[in-house]
């Protein structure tokens, strides 16, 4: 069970929820009904079903998780997604179904490393991410303003960015302080403050919305 749940990557999770929510509380209006199934809808697609798709890859998590156990959980999480998107496609606009096949088709490219690992990089982590937060304001206000465009485009690279210091930091989090050169320390403190100041900044934006 302690496998299970180290695959959701809570941190890496945090920060997708994160950008939903701080694209949700961007919009004019919220609709709560709308983002709090937005938020198991990404939590099903970005948690999970990323997750244990990616682990098919050469266990980068050194899980002993059977490989049957990793795609029947990753594909269930991922139709469970898509099913509430359609949901909104079907009750909301047929528009946001851009963003349900753009979270669908990225989950797999990017974690099963399709089409040779094309995906497998850093512009394709900031798009995808970038638009999190685009489809989360699309979904509350049904429009795009410019505004959300610049805002995606901001976080897509601090999202990228994220990434880089990520891959920067694997040793450290895997091998520890000991094993591990400065320069890896100091990208693993620096991806730590990120995440934090990314989940701050949604937490606040939400508070201040349920305020108003």
């Amino acid at each position: 069970m302690r496998e299970y749940l180290r695959l959701l990557h809570l941190p890496t999770t945090s920060c997708i929820l994160a950008f939903a929510l701080i694209g949700s509380t961007s919009a004019p209006i919220i609709y709560f009904d709308r983002l709090l199934w937005l938020l198991i809808q990404l939590f099903l697609i970005g948690g999970i079903a990323a997750n244990y798709f990616d682990e098919l890859k050469g266990r980068p998590w050194h899980t002993t998780m059977p490989r049957i156990h990793l795609w029947s959980i990753g594909f269930i999480a991922l139709t469970a997604s898509s099913l509430i998107g359609l949901y909104f496609v079907v009750t909301l606009s047929f528009e946001f179904a851009i963003f349900v096949v753009l979270w669908a088709f990225f989950t797999l490219a990017y974690d099963l490393e399709l089409f040779n690992g094309r995906f497998h990089n850093t512009p394709s982590l900031a798009f995808s991410w970038s638009s999190i937060y685009l489809g989360s304001y699309y979904l509350q206000s049904l429009t795009i303003t410019p505004r959300s465009l610049l805002l995606s485009t901001v976080l897509g690279y601090i999202a990228g960015q994220g990434r880089n210091l990520y891959e920067e930091a694997k040793a450290f989090s895997k091998d520890g302080i000991t094993s591990s050169p400065e320069s890896t320390k100091s990208a693993w403190t620096l991806l730590k403050t990120l995440i934090l100041c990314i989940n701050l900044i949604a937490l606040i934006m939400l508070s201040y919305r349920l305020m108003l």
